[in-house]
């Protein structure tokens, strides 16, 4: 039973982990002139890691806000360093188009008595 639970702990403990996800608030605490490291302490690793032409770097991380299982709003902060310091910022977001939504999940649920009965009850 104690090994049971000690598994089960690990197992729980791994579905926990993974990237850092960072909100908005999170985004606007970290100032322009913070260091690389300072970066990773408040926001943890980024999501992606993209080198520019012109020496930078840009660190993406990613905050999705779902209903449901429905996607609602994607954002992207990225915080860009240069030379390991932070010269700018931008938050990219994305919206799903409406028409990728499946309208039947939209739905609320269904009931075919309700409306058998109320085909039933009307008079010819």
């Amino acid at each position: 039973m104690r090994r049971l639970l000690i598994i089960s702990f690990f197992m729980l403990a791994a579905c926990a982990s993974g990237p850092s996800i960072v909100t908005m608030s999170a985004f606007y605490d970290i100032p322009v002139g913070a260091t690389k490291d300072e970066v990773i302490a408040k926001a943890g690793d980024p999501v992606s890691i993209n080198k520019k032409d012109d020496g930078s770097v840009e660190y993406d991380y990613v905050e999705r806000l779902k209903a449901g299982s429905r996607l609602l709003e994607e954002r992207h902060y990225i915080i860009i360093l240069k030379e390991g310091v932070v010269v700018s910022k931008r938050v990219e977001q994305n919206s799903p188009i409406p028409t990728q939504f499946n309208s039947y999940e939209m739905q609320t649920t269904f009931d075919s008595y309700d409306m058998q009965t109320t085909q039933n009850t009307e008079t010819p």
